[in-house]
């Protein structure tokens, strides 16, 4: 059984969440105030600070870099952050998988074909032009009917298959799937198209407008706030869908409420900023880890921000310091963060099943 399943949530020291739940929001704001700062042109952070408040930057081009360029970047990685990391931790208690995230079940690569769908398909030479209710439904909401689709059929598999392992690798494969699609999608469309799905299968918080914000943020506040309704019944559906039942717990409601949550949170994030990898695998971990806490109270705003700082950081590793002139894809860099997590889950699994000796 999973060590997600198979205990009732320790519950860590008041003080201990206290001061790590500081020290996250104090990373995720160097981070972000980091993030303002470095780039082809540097500006200090004092100056950053004080664009921030409302004052003037030494030279009027600071303050149009700051407000302009580096902010909605800077906004856009800490929401697609902390949306990938909730989303994460409901999907690792939902599939009662440790290995459940967004990307590696496929659910990101249902949400780029869902996007691709609608961009490569709606212009007005597209093979899709002439459904109106596709251009209405927009690359958003495509995105999301994506994510939602390959997150049921992944739960339907999770219940029947059960093995972990299994689930896994059937979540790669519809991200395999689902990739194959889109290359059918783009062999076929209008080359002038192309260029506005390049950046869905790459990742980047770049390319994210104050326009785009307006979406983006309402839609990760409000469906992260109400991710955390469900955190008394996600603690119990912890120890398994009968005992929820027989304490009065609605499991399938709860569970579609969750699997919404998730398929807007997944959809949302890549029509924006593309298929993100790995932060939501990492993010609850990481704060499971370190909390020795599994308390969604505790581990979904846990990982929202340990979610956000994971992308700031990557972006800033990704080209966001300057010291380059090169700009790398999110996935590149989260990679190397996502991927040691996975074999160390892994092998932890194996040790606990007692099949190599610890």
């Amino acid at each position: 059984m999973s060590t997600l399943t198979a205990r009732m949530p320790a519950g860590a020291r008041p003080s201990r969440v206290l001061v790590s739940f500081s020290a996250f929001v104090a990373l995720v704001a160097f981070g972000f105030l980091i993030l303002l700062a470095r780039g082809t042109v540097f500006i200090p952070i004092g100056e950053v600070t004080q664009i921030l408040l409302g004052g003037e930057g030494s030279r009027d081009i600071h303050r149009v870099i700051v407000m302009d360029a580096r902010l909605p970047k800077a906004i856009t990685a800490v929401f697609a952050g902390a949306a990938l990391g909730v989303g994460g931790a409901l999907m690792q208690t939902l599939f009662r998988n440790p290995l459940a995230d967004p990307f590696v079940l496929g659910v990101s690569s249902g949400a780029v074909l869902g996007a691709a769908i609608v961009i490569l398909g709606t212009s007005t030479t597209g093979w899709l032009s002439g459904l109106t209710i596709v251009r209405q439904l927009g690359v958003t909401g495509a995105a999301v009917a994506g994510a939602g689709l390959v997150l049921v059929l992944a739960l339907a598999f999770a219940r029947r298959v059960g093995n972990p392992t299994t689930v896994l690798i059937v979540g790669v494969m519809f991200g395999f799937l689902s990739g194959a699609l889109v290359d059918v999608l783009v062999y076929y469309a209008d080359p002038e198209r192309l260029q506005g799905l390049a950046s869905f299968t790459r990742g980047t918080v770049r390319d994210v407008s104050w326009h785009d914000l307006q979406i983006v943020a309402p839609a990760c506040i409000a469906v992260i706030l109400a991710s955390v309704l469900l955190a008394k019944s996600m603690n119990i559906l912890l120890l398994g869908e009968n005992y929820a039942a027989t304490m009065g717990i609605k499991v399938r409601p709860i569970q579609f409420s969750a699997l919404a949550i998730v398929a807007i949170l997944a959809g949302v994030v890549t029509a924006y900023c593309g298929a993100i990898g790995f932060v939501g695998l990492a993010a609850p971990h990481l704060v499971r880890g370190i909390l020795r806490d599994s308390n969604h109270f505790v581990v979904l705003p846990g990982s929202a921000l340990v979610g956000a700082l994971l992308v700031l950081l990557a972006e800033y590793v990704a080209g966001g310091n300057g010291l380059t002139n090169v700009s790398l894809p999110l996935n590149s860099v989260t990679a190397f963060v996502g991927a040691p997590v996975v074999l160390w889950v892994l092998l932890r699994r194996r040790r606990e099943a007692g099949q190599v000796p610890s």
